[in-house]
């Protein structure tokens, strides 16, 4: 009998250690859930995450490109209007309108040939690139005309590109040298810049026409002469007749 209860606890005995370790075998089916649970917690906060970052990628993207469209615009001429750089080119030239009454233009031609002080063959030719020329006749002996010389200097240089102005000085004749160191030494003290040209036999009948020095006349580019001999006329008196007719 005592062996039989014996036989009966020991089967009981093995069947509870088999059902335990059967218990220490199987997964822990909470915990497992949990960190499954976590896991697609994680990853689905990634990919929200990764698409926040797209969309704000695509935003910058769409942004940059609005930004580069409205240079892009803000560049380009609009159809029809001229562009800046070509308007600045048209403007860039130091330019003045001349505006000459009819009747201020003279049938008188001022032809001539000649040489400057520096021994260059020069005629009317020189008047013909540019609207206006004012021609200053002025002598070594005139201290009036010594005197301004460094008003017509600066005159010269600020002259519009379509004006010009020469000088015959009256007493440094053609192919004679009498007074020419003296006409150089006056204009290097000056700075003057201007063409300086001998008196000539072709230009004995301005000289006739004159009873002063300084004196002016003003002519166009075919060398008519326009308006009036200016015989005497200073500095301020010739730059005021110019005046009139440019703007």
């Amino acid at each position: 009998m005592l062996k039989k209860i014996r036989n009966v606890a020991i089967a009981v005995l093995a069947i509870l250690g088999v059902l335990f370790v059967i218990l220490m075998l199987l997964p822990d089916d909470e915990e497992g859930s949990g960190e499954a649970e976590y896991v697609a917690e994680e990853e689905a906060v990634s990919e929200d995450a990764s698409a926040e970052e797209v969309d704000q990628a695509a935003e910058v993207s769409t942004a940059d490109a609005v930004e580069e469209e409205s240079a892009t615009e803000e560049n380009e001429p609009n159809e029809g209007e001229p562009e800046a750089d070509s308007q600045a080119n048209a403007d860039s030239g130091n330019m003045v309108t001349v505006n000459i009454p009819a009747s201020e233009i003279s049938d008188k031609t001022l032809k001539f040939k000649s040489l400057t002080l520096d021994n260059k063959a020069v005629t009317q030719d020189i008047f013909k690139d540019y609207d206006l020329t004012v021609v200053h006749m002025w002598g070594t002996y005139c201290m009036p005309c010594i005197k301004e010389m460094g008003d017509y200097a600066k005159f010269y240089n600020d002259l519009p590109d379509n004006i010009n102005m020469v000088a015959i000085v009256v007493d440094v004749y053609d192919g004679i040298d009498n007074n020419l160191s003296s006409a150089n030494n006056i204009l290097g003290d000056a700075g003057a810049e201007f063409v300086n040209i001998r008196t000539s036999d072709s230009l004995y009948d301005l000289m006739k026409s004159i009873q002063y020095v300084p004196s002016s006349v003003i002519v166009d580019k075919e060398g008519h002469i326009v308006g009036q001999i200016m015989d005497g006329a200073s500095f301020e008196q010739t730059r005021s007749k110019l005046n009139e007719y440019i703007k």
